[in-house]
């Protein structure tokens, strides 16, 4: 992870030292890019950028697709974006490894029923239960992500030797086509692409494994650099109060606000329509990380002492 993060913020950070921005204005609008992969757990970002609730409290937002979830706090490391919105298993590590991140604002949480996360067999591959993973080579849509924490709980908690078991990391939207090809035997499927491999036919639903799992847990934060968001202090605010508003006429406007995270998922309107409506909240507590930071203890996935509180900007 901490090579991942290394390599490309090196590149990251030539890239940018030719275009420097000028300092802005004091009564010029903040200028935030988001980093986040396609997920419909974005939407209370997107809404408030497409309802205008970032623009009336001074933040000109944008958005860059990044293709793996581990890879956008090396990108916040860079100052290529100045928001990322990793999920909480990549923000506790990469404040593991050393990043000084801070969660700005919530996202979504975790339901503990119909998560919009599965696992989904090739359709000529049997599933008899978690055992029948054992042998078979999976799909992991970003290896340290919270995807695979949660499935690696999962599969401990049924007894399945992991050591007999083959994950693969490929972004969320080749996962389709991969299944296709038939050089793996299932994929770990998050929303917008469960719903589009169902509907395709190149995956059959074997195990909604979240249901019970996680219930209402952190999901996707926002985070920014410490360095960042103590230089913008007012702008932190009004991102979070932003999010608080979007979320509350996003819950009143469903069918509305699927429509207007189209074009940024950029999936046709028939997988937008069928997607599980996304868990928002901006409720982000130490209680929250704490839970993450137990069970990937439990993995060996950290090394040193976390203070979830000091892991929030206040």
């Amino acid at each position: 992870m901490q090579r991942i993060f290394q390599t490309i913020a090196r590149v990251c950070a030539v890239a940018l030292c030719a275009s420097a921005a000028a300092p802005a204005r004091a009564a010029d609008p903040v200028k935030i890019n988001i980093g986040t992969t396609p997920l419909a757990d974005v939407m209370p970002a997107f809404i408030a950028k497409e309802k205008g609730f970032f623009a009336k409290r001074g933040l000109d937002v944008s958005f860059t697709i990044i293709p793996l979830n581990p890879t956008i706090p090396a990108a916040l490391l860079a100052k290529a974006i100045q928001v990322g919105a990793p999920n909480a298993a990549v923000f506790i590590q990469a404040v593991d490894g050393g990043l000084d991140l801070q969660l700005i604002a919530g996202s979504t949480t975790t339901p503990s029923m119909g998560a919009g996360i599965a696992y989904v067999t090739r359709e000529d591959v049997p599933y008899d239960g978690p055992q029948s993973l054992e042998g078979k080579k999976i799909i992991i849509p970003g290896l340290g992500s919270s995807v695979e924490v949660l499935f690696r709980k999962w599969l401990a908690d049924k007894g399945v030797d992991q050591k007999k078991v083959a994950f693969v990391e490929i972004s969320s939207p080749q996962t389709s086509d991969t299944l296709k090809g038939k050089t793996v035997d299932g994929a770990v499927v998050v929303e917008p692409f469960l719903t589009r491999v169902l509907q395709v036919g190149t995956g059959r639903l074997a195990a909604r494994f979240m249901d019970g799992l996680a219930d209402e847990k952190l999901g996707i934060s926002y985070v920014a650099t410490r360095e960042w968001a103590a230089a913008n202090k007012e702008a932190v605010k009004n991102f979070s109060a932003a999010i608080d508003e979007a979320i509350a006429w996003g819950n009143v406007n469903q069918q509305e606000a699927r429509n207007l995270i189209q074009p940024h998922l950029n999936l046709p309107q028939t997988v937008i329509d069928a997607l599980p409506f996304p868990h928002m909240s901006n409720k982000a507590t130490p209680d929250s990380i704490t839970w993450w930071i137990d069970v990937m203890k439990t993995q060996g996935r950290l090394r040193s002492a976390l203070k979830p509180a000091e892991m929030i900007a206040r």
